[in-house]
């Protein structure tokens, strides 16, 4: 028996496998209609829809066959991805790969085999569409171009089904993040037109220290929902694909200090210090629009969870290849649960110290903006002195 060696690019070829998010699902009538109709054209007993593993073929749709998925070492799949066109074995006994395979010596007893290529988008080969009978055959070519066809109506079926699946996850975390936004602006709007209101109506009995911290309440409002509404922006302008990204040679410095003036109202109101230690001749490939919301998001983020009269760390360093711009503060800290969760989609928001509601979405929102200038987000689990988060970009 001849086991099928890997493919040329089988990291890739797994890579676009796993994508498709399939492995493992449930039996879909979609896929049970093309087995069978393959079967029917093609006269056997037996069609699967066989996705090839690192170590199995998986079968997302079976006629004729219980086995759910059989080793790769015994597919008669893993030949039929390494072929450009449908593979076709019309007598297994005839031949020296495949006549002491164990598909064959024992049960499902295969005699004929042909399988059409899976393949992606990108051009990797997945699995096959194949069907196989117990007595040996030969497709005409009329079935030879009908199972090309059908394997096709998968690769379709399979995109269709990853699109409906990415397109339900979208709904499900905008209705949820519609539903926190419209609980969250409410308090910071109530404040603001309650201040307003006692302003307006009392202005001449307030005394000066009672208007400025009015003031400063209604500032506080304000910026918070300037920030939700922010973050609603970015999120629907994310979903709805209209972010573009304009790499080039950024100083990192330059990003920093023009990012800094957004977030200088905050931190004053709270008294925070915020530290920036960085050299001066640290560059980076990035968009400058985007790299500088996902700083303010981190630095709103520290500012957010930090204690009055506080510090806030901003790092920019090279490491190897890419430039680490971190931002560290002395808060509470996060919980290992939590952390674990951070960059899947909508989280519930925490309050912050000075009781500061947020969306949920910022650090979802960054690592998306980060992986589009081909960098990375990350928290930083072994800092111990409150949170640090570390945003990567390619080193210019």
């Amino acid at each position: 028996m001849q086991s099928a060696p890997l493919h040329p690019n089988e990291d890739q070829r797994l890579q676009s496998l796993l994508r498709l998010e399939v492995l493992d699902t449930e039996d879909e009538r979609a896929f049970d209609e093309l087995t069978e109709l393959a079967s029917t054209i093609c006269g056997t007993s037996i069609s699967l829809i066989s996705l090839v593993d690192s170590d199995r073929q998986w079968f997302k749709s079976r006629v004729g066959l219980g086995a759910k998925e059989t080793p790769r070492s015994l597919a008669f799949c893993a030949h039929a991805i390494l072929q450009d066109e449908v593979f076709e074995v019309p007598d297994a006994l005839q031949d020296s790969r495949f006549v002491d395979n164990p598909l064959v010596t024992q049960e499902p007893d295969i005699r004929f085999y042909a399988g059409a290529p899976l393949k992606a988008e990108d051009g990797m080969p997945l699995g096959t569409l194949c069907v196989i009978d117990q007595q040996p055959k030969q497709l005409s070519a009329e079935q030879r171009r009908a199972l090309e066809v059908l394997s096709r109506q998968v690769i379709s079926q399979l995109t269709l089904r990853l699109h409906t699946r990415k397109l339900e996850r979208i709904n499900r975390e905008r209705d949820r993040f519609f539903a926190m936004i419209s609980h969250d602006l409410r308090s910071p709007f109530n404040n603001i037109l309650g201040f307003t209101k006692i302003m307006s109506q009392r202005a001449d009995s307030l005394k000066p220290a009672q208007i400025v911290e009015f003031s400063k309440d209604i500032l506080s409002g304000a910026m918070r929902v300037y920030q939700l509404l922010d973050e609603l922006l970015q999120w629907s302008k994310q979903r709805l694909g209209g972010v573009a990204c304009d790499l080039q040679r950024h100083n990192a410095v330059d990003l920093i200090d023009s990012t800094l003036p957004l977030v200088e109202d905050a931190a004053k109101l709270k008294s925070i210090e915020i530290k920036r230690d960085t050299d001066t001749d640290v560059y980076v490939t990035a968009d400058a629009t985007l790299a500088k919301t996902v700083i303010r998001n981190l630095l709103s983020n520290a500012i957010k969870y930090s204690d009055k009269g506080s510090c806030i760390t901003l790092q920019a360093v090279n490491v190897g290849d890419v430039v680490e711009l971190s931002v560290a503060d002395t808060g509470a800290g996060i919980s290992e649960e939590l952390a674990s969760r951070l960059f899947d989609g909508c989280v519930e928001s925490i309050a912050g110290t000075e009781g500061e509601s947020g969306s949920g979405l910022g650090l979802s929102l960054c690592q998306g903006f980060a992986q589009m200038q081909q960098g990375a987000m990350r928290y930083d689990a072994s800092y111990t002195e409150g949170s640090r988060f570390i945003f990567s970009l390619p080193a210019a």
